[in-house]
């Protein structure tokens, strides 16, 4: 993909409505093999994420950027971490456990919507692929903003980029995977906005080896 290519594409994209993650989006038969967002199910699919955030992070107070129903808030609540999180879908509220439903607000990802360092590990995990390349831009702004120290993001990235800058879509999977960057277009991202890679910390996050875990370190430059 060529810069002008580029260009048109990221001019031509649409952004998906909150009203489309709705709980049919997160509960529905449509999810192939049980992937679907009960706690429950969630627990399963997580492993031992919850516990490794943990221990890898050691963090004291955690921004879950994106967070859905709250299922991976929940888990990090059970492990006694201090969570919040920040979904822009009013079912987000609705489908979240007793224990973490007030701890959720409802804005966008990229809205300044949590004080700035207010955060020592922001977590954004399977979400810039519902974004356009405008709001992933700006998320990550938002994300350096409140960290303090850490970001931990998972995504889908383009299988096969031919540039720096392709970008595909994933609608076979879900109908709202509609940018799927090259890893390190979306690692330059963060580096622009003051951060260096943690590919230590990279290595033992993606323990499953599926190549879409990106962790960033926030340096004097981006305060």
């Amino acid at each position: 993909m060529t810069i002008s290519q580029f260009e048109s594409a990221i001019f031509a994209q649409t952004p998906t409505p909150p009203e489309h993650y709705d709980t049919d989006y997160f509960t529905g038969d449509w999810r192939a093999e049980g992937n679907n967002y009960s706690l429950e199910t969630r627990r399963e699919i997580e492993a031992k994420n919850p516990a490794l955030i943990k221990e890898v992070f050691g963090p004291t107070k955690v921004m879950d950027l994106g967070c859905g129903p709250g299922a991976l808030m929940h888990l990090l609540w059970e492990l006694g971490v201090d969570v919040v999180g920040i979904d822009f879908a009013q079912s987000s509220k609705a489908l979240a456990t007793p224990e973490v439903r007030d701890r959720i607000t409802i804005g966008r990802t990229y809205e300044p919507l949590a004080p700035a360092d207010a955060y020592d590990l922001v977590i954004c995990r399977e979400v810039l692929e519902h974004l356009t390349v405008f709001q992933i831009k700006k998320t990550v702004e938002n994300m350096v903003r409140m960290t303090s120290r850490y970001i931990y993001c998972t995504t889908r990235f383009h299988p096969a980029p031919a540039s720096l800058v392709d970008f595909t879509t994933q609608f076979d999977v879900d109908p709202t995977h509609i940018t799927l960057l090259n890893k390190e277009f979306l690692r330059l991202m963060f580096v622009m906005e003051g951060c260096r890679s943690r590919p230590d910390l990279e290595s033992r996050m993606d323990w499953g080896n599926k190549g879409r875990v990106l962790v960033m370190e926030k340096t004097p430059l981006a305060l």
